[in-house]
Parts: C-alpha cells; sequence; structure tokens
C-alpha cells in the first residue's frame, strides 16, 4: 500500500474541448512500477517532434534507482503512471555535474542531480514537472545534500523555466552526453545564488555569445519570450 505525498485535482487536456477534471496522486515508487516508467518513456519519446531535446534510458537506469528510497516520484490517475521525476545521487564520479561548474572536490558527494522528468503529453500545463521536482529538492536537503544540480536542453524552454522557478540558476553551456548541448544548472539548497541588478539579455539560440558570458563570470538566471524568440537574462553573483 503506497502512501502519497501529494494528490488532488488537475486537468486532461488541459484547454482543449475534451478536457476532463482528474483526481491525481503522487508516490515514492519502488521497482513494482518499473515497466510503467518504461511505457511512458516509450511513449513520450514516440510523440516529440525534436527528439533531442528528451534523453532515453534503459530500464535498467531506472531499476538501479527505483532500489533507492525517495529517488523516484510517481503521479497516477485513472490513466496509470502519466508523469515520473527522478533523483540521482552522483557521488564522487565525473558524471557529476559539480565537476562541470568547477566545484570543490570535496563538494561533490553534497550533489544531488535531477535526473530526468516527463510528462504525459495529455497532462501537460498541470505543474506536474515543478511539483515533482519541488518535493524532490526538500527530499534532498532533508537528506543532507547542499547542491542540486541538473542539466537542460536549450531548446526545452518549459524544463528550463521550471529550474529557473525552483531558483537554479545557469552554470555552464556544452557538449554533454550523445554529444548534445546542455545547460548544467544549479542550486545551493541552502544559500541561493543572489544575483547583481546589471543584467545582459541574449537570444537563447545564441550559444557562443553564452559561453562567452559564462566564462566572463555570468550566470543564466531568467528567460522571457521575446518577438525574435526566447531571450536568456544572464548577470553576475554578488560577490
Amino acid at each position: 500500500m503506497y502512501s502519497p505525498i501529494k494528490a488532488g485535482m488537475i486537468k486532461r487536456n488541459k484547454n482543449l474541448p475534451s478536457q476532463q477534471n482528474m483526481r491525481y496522486e503522487m508516490i515514492f515508487m519502488d521497482e513494482r512500477q518499473l515497466m510503467d516508467i518504461v511505457k511512458l518513456q516509450d511513449f513520450i519519446i514516440q510523440s516529440l517532434t525534436d527528439k533531442e531535446i528528451f534523453r532515453t534510458h534503459p530500464a535498467d537506469y531506472f531499476r538501479k534507482h527505483l532500489q533507492t528510497e525517495n529517488s523516484v516520484i510517481g503521479t497516477f490517475t485513472n490513466d496509470g503512471l502519466i508523469a515520473y521525476s527522478v533523483l540521482y545521487f552522483p557521488g564522487d564520479s565525473e558524471g557529476n555535474f559539480g565537476v562541470d561548474i568547477d566545484l570543490h572536490r570535496d563538494e561533490l558527494d553534497k550533489v544531488a542531480h535531477l535526473a530526468t522528468v516527463a510528462v504525459h503529453p495529455a497532462y501537460r500545463g498541470n505543474s506536474l514537472q515543478r511539483m515533482m521536482q519541488g518535493i524532490h529538492l526538500e527530499a534532498a536537503r532533508e537528506m543532507g545534500f547542499e547542491h542540486a544540480c541538473c542539466m537542460v536542453s536549450p531548446k526545452n524552454h518549459s524544463n528550463l523555466q521550471n529550474m529557473f522557478s525552483h531558483g537554479l540558476i545557469i552554470r555552464a553551456l556544452k557538449v554533454k552526453f550523445d554529444q548534445r548541448l546542455r545547460y548544467i544548472m544549479h542550486k545551493h539548497l541552502d544559500y541561493p545564488h543572489l544575483i547583481c541588478p546589471e543584467e545582459i539579455r541574449i537570444k537563447s539560440s545564441d550559444v557562443e555569445g553564452q559561453i562567452c558570458l559564462l566564462k566572463r563570470g555570468y550566470l543564466g538566471f531568467g528567460m522571457i519570450q521575446s518577438p525574435d524568440g526566447f531571450v536568456v537574462s544572464y548577470g553576475r553573483a554578488w560577490a
């Protein structure tokens, strides 16, 4: 028997004529729901027009995380599993995103990754990703972790906005797994970043310009949609 960590009502096919009210429950998952995750992942990747923005994983990846308590959150309705979020503890390894943002080696075992999140297309627009990741950030802090990191495709504006809403900032922009360009984002769970009032706005498509700003010590802290497309805001951290 699972105890819900959050429950309520959401919309299926939000803002469409077929919109329905649906009850949802969020739970911490275990290995018994492995195939539910795999099936949802496969459905989502098939539904994407730009598959580059979503990184898929084999079943063993999810099995490993499901064996760690509180690492995987699942959201369920009468349709079954409709969203999941994975929290990962990389330890002192090369895959730790703390390496990408030059954290001291002694800090690496204090890093938690917001590793992957997915929402069924029929349930997007209900802030499920934001809710699940908020739960995971609080869980990581309560477990004694001090840093939260994640990587986000520059093309995935929805995911990027969600990360900004949680206080994560862009610390690096580089080619990562599968030779795909990714932002590396970071939040200190006890001491959030404070950005100076000075602001530089740059198109999200200007990769070289953003890399140059990051090398100069600027941090990406927000994004807006302009007539020319999406624009990312950069500023310097308070000394």
